[in-house]
C-alpha cells in the first residue's frame, strides 16, 4: 500500500477482514447522489462487477494506480463468487417484481450484501499486496467494461464530489464520526 491511502484512526473500531476501510468507503460512497445509479447501470448494461468498480473508486480516491496484472488477478479471483452473487441478485429481483414485501426478498437482499462484503474483503486483502502502479483504476475498469470516456469522466466526477464533500462523509470512511452520528449526518438511536 502506498502512503496516499487514507490514514487509519486510533479511534477506529477494530478492523476484521470483513470490516475494513474499503467496505466503509463502499457503503458511504454508494449512498452518495447518483453513485448507485451509475454503478448499477454499469452492472446491468455493461456487465460490470460493482465490487471491482468500488475498489477502483477507492483506489482512485486514494490517489493510487493499479497494474493490469493486479486488475486481472482481482477479476479472476472474484469470478466464482460473482456467479453466486448474480444468482441471488436475479432471485431477489424476481421476487421483488412479484411481491417485494416478503421475507424471501429481504433474505436475498441480506445474502447478496454479505457476499458483496466478502468480495470487498478479498479486494481489500489484494489492495495490501505490492503491485506496480502503472494505470488509472478507472481506465482499467473502462477498458474491461467498455465504458466510454464520458462515462469514465462522470465516474471520476462522482469520486471527486465524494472526496470533497462534507467532513462527516470523509471521517465516516476513516471511522472517525462522533458517537451517535451516522455517515449521512443523522442521529442514530
Amino acid at each position: 500500500m502506498t502512503e496516499t491511502a487514507p490514514p487509519s484512526s486510533s479511534h477506529s473500531p477494530a478492523q476484521t477482514p470483513l470490516q475494513n476501510p474499503l467496505w466503509d468507503f463502499s457503503l458511504a460512497f454508494y449512498r452518495q447522489p447518483q453513485v448507485a445509479d451509475f454503478l448499477l447501470q454499469c452492472q446491468d448494461v455493461r456487465g460490470a462487477d460493482v465490487c471491482l468498480l468500488l475498489w477502483a473508486s477507492y483506489t482512485s480516491a486514494c490517489g493510487r494506480q493499479l497494474s493490469e496484472e493486479s486488475w486481472r488477478v482481482a477479476d479472476r479471483g472474484l469470478a466464482p463468487r460473482r456467479r453466486m452473487i448474480s444468482s441471488v441478485r436475479n432471485l431477489r429481483r424476481l421476487v421483488g417484481r412479484v411481491k417485494k414485501n416478503t421475507g424471501v426478498y429481504e433474505w436475498c437482499k441480506r445474502c447478496e450484501l454479505r457476499m458483496e462484503q466478502r468480495q470487498l474483503a478479498a479486494l481489500w486483502k489484494l489492495n495490501g499486496e505490492s503491485w506496480p502502479e502503472t494505470r488509472s483504476p478507472l481506465e482499467l475498469a473502462g477498458q474491461q467494461y467498455g465504458l466510454l470516456q464520458k462515462e469514465q469522466a462522470r465516474w471520476a466526477g462522482l469520486i471527486d464530489a465524494y472526496s470533497t464533500c462534507g467532513e462527516d462523509s470523509l471521517r465516516a470512511v476513516a471511522g472517525e464520526l462522533p458517537e451517535g452520528r451516522s455517515p449521512g449526518g443523522s442521529a442514530t438511536s
